[in-house]
């Protein structure tokens, strides 16, 4: 019984693929959103955007994943900024995490992740913004790296960067510009995101590249 149990754990690793968990201790994932109004621009970022990736480098076959953003932490460098898009915008109080689903199949590519070169193909992603769903078109640029001297001094284990960007329709998403804001605010967003994962996620801080830092 024992064996079977193994067989299909196996299998099911097989046909699942390496999973990446886009889980970085030191913050390092990145999530940049750009406003380009019509007298203003204004570029938010956070580090606090998280998630995970399913893939078989070997047979790229599917690509699955999830991802968070908490939208809390969205940051201009002004504080009044902050304040319109998180709170008067986005609602973070009452929505404070954004989602973004990826499922999808790309058998026709025929190809598989060759270690430190990149593929990008474009997919569809469905994304959770203030409790409204869109599917939206993205480009994804993959990266996978084998573990070694080089992946070491990001994360331990085998990695996995994804890149991606996309545009962001705020009507799409039921939010409203306020008149007030109408020169100062984009309608649409140009959004990009890069995270890194690996398939041996540390645990504690022992396992980062830096260890723990000293006081």
């Amino acid at each position: 019984m024992g064996k079977i149990y193994l067989g299909f754990l196996m299998l099911s690793h097989a046909l699942l693929g390496a999973r990446f968990e886009m889980k970085d201790l030191a913050q390092r994932n990145l999530i940049l959103i750009n406003s380009d109004a019509q007298i203003e621009r204004t570029v938010a970022i956070s580090h606090f955007v998280s998630g995970w990736v399913e893939v078989d480098p070997d047979k790229l076959e599917s690509l699955t994943g999830e991802f968070e953003l908490d939208v809390r932490t969205l940051d201009t460098g002004l504080e009044l900024k902050n304040i319109q898009i998180r709170e008067q915008l986005l609602a973070s109080h009452e929505f404070p995490i954004a989602t973004g689903t990826l499922n999808v199949s790309l058998g026709a590519l025929k190809t598989k992740l060759i270690d430190g070169k990149p593929l990008t193909v474009k997919v569809n992603c469905v994304f959770k913004i203030k409790n409204r769903t869109q599917t939206l078109p993205v480009n994804v640029k993959l990266t996978y790296f084998k573990e070694g001297e080089l992946s070491r001094q990001r994360l331990t284990g085998n990695l996995l960067k994804l890149s991606a960007t996309w545009d962001v329709d705020l009507m799409a998403f039921g939010i409203i510009i306020p008149e007030k804001f109408s020169a100062l605010i984009a309608k649409t967003l140009p959004v990009s995101l890069d995270m890194v994962g690996s398939d041996h996620l540390p645990n504690n801080a022992l396992s980062l590249p830096e260890g723990i830092k000293k006081k």
